[in-house]
């Protein structure tokens, strides 16, 4: 009964995070980059989550800026952000480069990239209306049940 007071209690913890971050990325931001902000977070038997576990993005909204995903680890390992249907757009040595999303995060360390609108919007396109849903984890420490979270753009 003990073990259950703690999930329920996490569980709880988790489902607010969502709630509060669902809420905050909710808000436009006219004029300048749209920021999401993910926090690693240990859970039980050594395995990890990056929170919120749920983003909306909508096309019509939030593909008019510059989308950067920034990533924070305040806990004592290093975590991985990774999803693999998503790109980045890097420059090296002066090329715009595409790659896919996989993110070290030392640990106390934070990080931030800029995703690739483009690929996005047309991975959205070729569904013809419907939503697009990418999944990102922490290949580290994630279990094999484990569905990480997932970011759905729609309309």
């Amino acid at each position: 009964m003990k073990g259950l007071g703690r999930l329920s209690a996490r569980a709880m913890g988790v489902g607010l995070g969502c709630v509060i971050g669902g809420g905050l990325l909710a808000m436009p931001s006219p004029g300048w980059p749209k920021e999401i902000a993910f926090v690693a977070r240990d859970v039980e038997n050594q395995q990890a989550i990056w929170l919120p576990m749920d983003i909306a993005i909508q096309r019509s909204m939030d593909f008019t800026e510059p989308l950067i995903f920034r990533f924070e680890n305040p806990t004592e390992r290093t975590h991985v952000f990774e999803a693999p249907a998503l790109f980045e757009s890097v420059e090296q040595e002066g090329v715009q480069i595409i790659r896919p999303v996989r993110v070290t995060v030392p640990p106390a360390g934070t990080e931030q990239i800029v995703i690739d609108r483009d690929r996005m919007a047309s991975d959205a396109t070729a569904v013809e209306g419907e939503t697009v849903t990418y999944r990102f984890y922490c290949p580290l420490h994630r279990a094999d049940d484990d569905m990480g979270g997932r970011i759905v753009v729609g309309q």
